[in-house]
């Protein structure tokens, strides 16, 4: 008895392991201590940009979201993928530019460079760079729904990122190419933590801008 409950826990503890060996990123939620809004927080694991994604809390169907990006200085540009795929979704993709940071509205039918993708537009919330990050923060309008496909905010929703440690050719042009990644992911998480109320939600699009 005793040993057949103990190769039970073993064998419990090994597939936990393996899980979480597997899972290359890690959660959590993140409220902005000056500003009141939270995220839902995303940590890939290794020298990569930390993503964070917020909506409304009566998000359904089409309603605009916020992404934030923080990524380590060596890297030229950072990706991110609303329905979990490098293909046949809005992507935003953004790069630094001085000391600001260009955000660009991208989609892809084919793994080829995406093309600039005019169903979806953004606002630039805030953006900075310093010695060692650059970050960016844009409310989308036309990325919670697709040809296609929409964001899952009621069970779980897929998302994918890239990134790339080469510069792109024209830092200051939306539409400028560039290069290929070097590391991407996906991740897969429930919406719950990224859910703020509607009315404080749409105040801080509407009156923040940098």
């Amino acid at each position: 008895m005793f040993r057949s409950l103990l190769a039970v826990l073993l064998l419990v503890s090994s597939v936990l392991a393996t899980a979480l060996e597997k899972r290359q990123w890690t959660e959590s939620k993140y409220c902005n201590p000056t500003t009141g809004l939270c995220y839902l927080q995303i940590v890939p694991r290794g020298t990569n940009p930390i993503y964070r994604i917020a909506i409304p809390d009566n998000a359904s169907g089409t309603f605009d979201t916020v992404l934030e990006i923080i990524s380590p200085i060596s890297l030229g540009w950072a990706g991110f993928a609303w329905g979990g795929s490098m293909t046949a979704n809005p992507l935003t993709v953004a790069w630094p530019n001085g000391q600001k940071v260009t955000v660009s509205s991208r989609w892809s039918t084919n793994r080829v460079l995406p093309t600039v993708y005019n169903q979806a537009t953004y606002k630039t919330l805030r953006s900075s760079r310093n010695d060692t990050h650059w970050s960016v923060e844009v409310a989308c309008t036309g990325c919670s729904r697709w040809s296609g496909g929409q964001i899952n905010t009621s069970g779980l929703a897929m998302f994918a990122w890239a990134m790339s440690r080469s510069q792109v050719s024209q830092p200051a042009s939306t539409s400028s190419n560039f290069p290929y990644h070097n590391s991407v992911g996906t991740f897969t998480e429930p919406l719950t933590s990224a859910k703020n109320p509607a009315s404080a939600f749409a105040t801080y699009i509407r009156n923040t801008s940098g």
